[in-house]
């Protein structure tokens, strides 16, 4: 439960406003990942390359968008996937 003192937490935006942050928007929990020394360098010359500050973000990012794909392809139906392919009519 997100206490009262952040339930209003103010914050500044890119322009300088200030902006109310959702409470709900607030990132509290904590993954830790682990790459080995090949990894780390690749993702090292990669956010040189391409001058990314905020690598959590980019890791973030890629973590979730993961999950959304594989959700939306896995997402339930009516009927099974062999019940499906018998109604889509090949051209």
């Amino acid at each position: 439960m997100v206490s009262d003192t952040f339930a209003n937490a103010i914050f500044v935006g890119k322009h300088g406003n200030m902006q109310k942050q959702d409470p709900k928007l607030r990132r509290t929990h904590k993954i830790t990942v682990q790459f080995n020394d090949y990894e780390a360098e690749a993702f090292d010359r990669y956010c040189k390359r391409y001058k990314i500050v905020n690598r959590a973000k980019v890791v973030r990012e890629a973590i979730i968008s993961r999950v959304f794909d594989d959700i939306d392809r896995n997402y339930p139906t009516l009927f099974d996937r062999e019940e499906l392919e018998k109604f889509v009519h090949r051209i």
